[in-house]
């Protein structure tokens, strides 16, 4: 017998089995901090009672199922770019422009022609926030055509100067996307709204904006893949006229507590 691959075929079905008890422990552990669910008409007696409101509400009738990426490998070698190239890792891409780009005309459309001209594979990703106070503009990727929100591994930003003109971006990115088999049932962006007013996220008098479907990361597979899965984005406006995202699991309906280090970078 060949003990050798018969150790490797061992450690290859033992490192699969715990990423199935790591991915059942999060799971079980999002339901256990889940409080026990008030009839819906109640919550929404509820909500008028404290003056929160809300408006026309995506459709969630369209079934969607966890998917997985790659982190993307990048190689200096193999990039096109006039520009200083640095690659960290090798999974984020630096450029520095010795030459700054002017940012001309209405800056959103100025940003996105930028990223369609200079930036590999752009059309992967979306504009999510322009902020003027730190002269950038991040960009978060889509999988299947909705956003991955607040990822590290994939995401862009863009950087500018005080004179308006672009001198570099950083960008992460997943590939090699899978979709899981079995499609999920995904729960309805109010009853998303029910779970944050359970949690007390929503204040009295405050207001629900908008409401966007994307994922966001679930479990790390192993050490250059993820597991994402199907997320509501119910972003917020209190009596103050403050905006804040709040995101809930579409599967298991449970608050989901992302990694803010991107969002306040960009605030």
């Amino acid at each position: 017998m060949d003990w050798s691959k018969t150790k490797t075929i061992f450690i290859i079905v033992f490192s699969i089995l715990n990423v199935f008890l790591y991915s059942l422990y999060i799971d079980r552990y999002t339901e256990a901090e889940r409080i026990e669910l008030l009839p819906e008409s109640t919550i929404d007696e509820k909500l008028r009672g404290d003056n929160i409101t809300y408006s026309a509400l995506p459709d969630s009738s369209e079934d969607k199922p966890y998917v997985r990426g790659e982190s993307k490998s990048f190689a200096e070698t193999e990039l096109d770019i006039d520009g200083i190239v640095n690659v960290l890792e090798d999974r984020m891409l630096q450029v520095t422009y010795e030459e700054p780009v002017a940012i001309e005309g209405e800056k959103e459309e100025a940003l996105q022609a930028f990223i369609e001209e200079e930036v590999p594979e752009s059309s992967e990703y979306t504009l999510w926030k322009i902020d003027e106070d730190q002269n950038q503009a991040v960009f978060f990727q889509q999988i299947t055509g909705i956003p991955l929100f607040h990822s590290k591994g994939g995401q862009l930003t863009v950087f500018w100067d005080e004179n308006d003109v672009i001198i570099g971006f950083e960008q992460t990115l997943f590939n090699n996307i899978i979709e899981n088999e079995e499609q999920k049932k995904l729960i309805t962006p109010l009853q998303a709204i029910h779970t944050l007013y359970q949690k007390s996220l929503l204040e009295t008098n405050s207001r629900i904006v908008e409401a966007e479907l994307g994922y966001s990361t679930h479990v790390q597979v192993s050490e250059n893949r993820q597991m994402f899965v199907p997320t509501w984005r119910i972003r917020v406006k209190d009596s103050d006229g403050e905006e804040a995202d709040h995101f809930v699991n579409a599967i298991k309906d449970g608050v989901i507590e992302l990694n803010k280090q991107n969002e306040e970078t960009a605030e």
